[in-house]
């Protein structure tokens, strides 16, 4: 069922409200669905709901990416998305 097909995408920027995730494929605003993000510093995936609150598209009106906004994040989750940031943060502060 492709309504329920995994899918992959690049993260381009994240933050304890929202994430953008760079691709050619988007969803209609408002969609909301269930997003889990990987990250080196985490060893289990981080699980949210998300929403797309913006499609961004380049000068040919091309889809790029889409801005999503976490509506459901456990506190531990969050915890774990606030260790990733920290570390992130300070590796490239230090590179």
């Amino acid at each position: 069922d492709g309504a329920h097909a995994e899918r992959i995408f690049t993260t381009k920027d994240i933050s304890p409200e929202g994430i953008f995730l760079a691709s050619n494929e988007s969803f209609p605003l408002e969609t909301i669905f269930n997003l889990r993000i990987h990250t080196p510093s985490t060893s289990e995936p981080i699980n949210t709901e998300a929403k797309v609150v913006r499609v961004a598209k380049d000068e040919n009106l091309r889809v790029i990416g889409m801005g999503l906004v976490f509506i459901k994040l456990s506190d531990n989750d969050q915890k774990e998305l606030f260790k990733h940031l920290y570390l992130a943060y300070h590796y490239l502060a230090n590179k």
